[in-house]
């Protein structure tokens, strides 16, 4: 297993999301500290980020959280339970996503609403347009909840709007327990693919 030293997490933050998910998103957090990797996010107390954070917390782990002052504001009521260098503000959505893309060697991705969605999507374009390498993009189908998303991927790819190199580093996972199977997956994957290109470029020159 290739050794990660910080991975981004992205899940709603919202209080009132359903309880089925907390368990899950509480022992990926655990996960994460067990095996001495950095969890980067978004930073909040509460919802589904607040539990990855207390599965850290748990098992004495690391975290950095990234925001703005007007998140700070909505999504950590308690600012006491962070360490001043578990936090960075940024001046806004922008610079926020590209830190947390930037930091995390791969990407899980939680249950969460159009925030989620907008992540997601940033660093899908980032990768398309090249401004960012391919790195593993884990989908956290707990409850099924990522299910529709990966149908709407086969209809994309059937009708031709995305084809199979724009979501080679993506996979889903229905439990916190196959996270790093299905990381060790794409990333044996991804070094292949690169391994062809530099063979290619070698026998171009």
């Amino acid at each position: 297993m290739k050794k990660y030293q910080s991975i981004t997490v992205w899940a709603g933050a919202s209080p009132t999301i359903s309880s089925i998910y907390h368990e899950p998103m509480r022992r990926v957090g655990e996960l994460l500290a067990e095996n001495n990797i950095t969890m980067v996010y978004g930073i909040g107390d509460e919802g589904m980020m607040g539990c990855a954070f207390q599965g850290v917390r748990n098992k004495n782990g690391r975290v950095i959280g990234i925001t703005t002052n007007k998140l700070l504001e909505l999504q950590c009521k308690n600012r006491d339970v962070f360490k001043p260098e578990e936090i960075i503000v940024v001046e806004n959505l922008a610079v926020r996503k590209a830190k947390m893309m930037q930091m995390g060697e791969a990407i899980l991705v939680g249950p969460g609403g159009w925030g989620t969605i907008d992540e997601i999507s940033d660093f899908a374009v980032s990768i398309q347009t090249g401004e960012i390498q391919r790195k593993p993009m884990i989908f956290l189908n707990f409850n099924h909840f990522w299910e529709p998303f990966g149908e709407l991927i086969l209809h994309m790819l059937q009708d031709g709007t995305l084809n199979q190199d724009k979501i080679d580093y993506i996979d889903f996972v229905s439990s916190p327990e196959e996270i790093f199977k299905a990381l060790d997956k794409i990333e044996n994957r991804l070094v292949a693919e690169r391994t062809v290109g530099r063979r290619r470029k070698i026998k171009s020159k």
